[in-house]
Formats: structure tokens, C-alpha cells, sequence
């Protein structure tokens, strides 16, 4: 794995799934914010840079998945609010967010000349919730050859993110003690699931070893 061509992907690693008080709190996240801080501090030092991309929830009172609207998940993420904003572990220096709305080429061109790009979403698939998913993952993913998953939550979001990416070229490789799930049965079904699709299923000190 080299530096120059890895890439991070960072999953919704955001406060209303981490804090105890937030309104979807995942159990065992906590356990996981140390290594979410290493992964970022990895990221960071060294050179070159590694990329950061990524997903975030950016919920709005008429979400579908939302429970007031007939959805599974009790509004969290909501726009504006403190519990959408993303934990000081994996904080961004200078993000560029992509948002659920049209852009022009140069605009979009402009989002993704930064080293930390986050695509907003309002669903946990991110081709669903955001119709631009489509067409900045495979310029995301230009001459990238191993990308390094974390976050939450496993078995929903992260695993939808495995599915976006499995089969766009890179190796895939989610770092097992750097994601959390809500239902323990269900993320470890996931990553059988994974590993039999080709993905390697990696610890933080490895990553740490492979590209530190």
C-alpha cells in the first residue's frame, strides 16, 4: 500500500452517532474515537497527504428514512444542529462539501480539487441521497489503488459505502476496530459478507504500519 495512491473514506463520523446524549448514539462508538483520531492523524502527516473523502448525514424535516415521516431513524444529523457536526477526532482542516443540489462543471471541479471532500447526504445509501455521488466517485477515485473505510454506522452506512465502492477498482479495506455498529449480529454478518467479496478486513495499527 503506498501513500500516494491511498485514499481514506471516512463514514458519517459525526456527533449525534457518537456522543451519549446524541440522537442516534451507536453503541460502542465511543470505544472507536481513539482510532478514528489516529486514522486522521495519519492522514495528515507524512508525505505525501493522504486524501480524505467521505459521507455525512445532512437531514431535513422531510427526509424519508426520518420516523415522523414513516422512515426507521429518529431525526438526527438535522441541519444546522450541533449533533450534525462531525466529531473533534475526525474534524476537517479545509473541507469541501458537496450538497444535494445541481452544480455547474466548474464549481463541481473547484469541490473537488480539495484534500478533504465530504458528499451531504439524506439517505443512508449515498447514491440515493445524493445524486452527485455518481458522478464524483469514479474522478474520487482516479489513480487511487487502496482505500481505507471507517466510521459508522457498520452495518448501515458503512456497509452501504462498501457497496458503492466495491467493483470501481481499488482495493477495498475497512478497518474493523474503527467502526461500530447498532446491531452487533448485523455489522459482523456485514463484514463476512465483505470479506467474501474481496475486502480485506484491517486493524488501525496496520494501517498505521503500512502507510505511517
Amino acid at each position: 500500500m503506498r501513500r500516494a495512491a491511498a485514499l481514506f473514506y471516512d463514514g458519517d463520523t459525526q456527533r449525534d452517532f457518537f456522543e451519549p446524549d446524541g440522537a442516534l448514539c451507536v453503541p460502542g462508538a465511543t470505544r472507536i474515537v481513539p482510532n478514528l483520531a489516529r486514522l486522521t492523524r495519519l492522514a495528515r502527516t507524512g508525505t505525501p497527504r493522504i486524501r480524505v473523502i467521505g459521507t455525512v448525514c445532512r437531514h431535513f424535516p422531510g427526509d424519508p428514512e426520518l420516523a415522523p415521516n414513516g422512515g426507521p431513524y429518529p431525526p438526527h444529523c438535522m441541519d444546522g444542529t450541533p449533533g450534525q457536526r462531525k466529531i473533534d477526532a475526525t474534524a476537517p482542516a479545509a473541507p469541501r462539501w458537496i450538497e444535494n443540489r445541481t452544480y455547474t462543471a466548474a464549481e463541481l471541479d473547484a469541490l473537488l480539487g480539495g484534500d478533504e471532500v465530504f458528499i451531504e447526504k439524506q439517505d443512508v445509501d449515498p447514491l440515493v441521497g445524493n445524486p452527485n455521488t455518481a458522478a464524483v466517485l469514479p474522478r474520487l477515485l482516479a489513480g487511487v489503488e487502496d482505500v481505507v473505510i471507517y466510521g459508522v454506522v457498520t452495518e448501515i452506512c458503512i456497509d452501504h459505502a462498501v457497496r458503492a465502492l466495491l467493483g470501481r477498482g481499488p482495493r477495498l479495506h475497512v478497518v474493523r476496530d474503527a467502526i461500530a455498529a447498532l446491531d452487533e449480529a448485523r455489522g459482523l454478518e456485514c463484514q463476512e459478507r465483505w470479506r467474501a467479496a474481496g475486502v480485506e478486513l484491517v486493524t488501525t495499527e496496520a494501517i498505521e504500519r503500512a502507510l505511517g
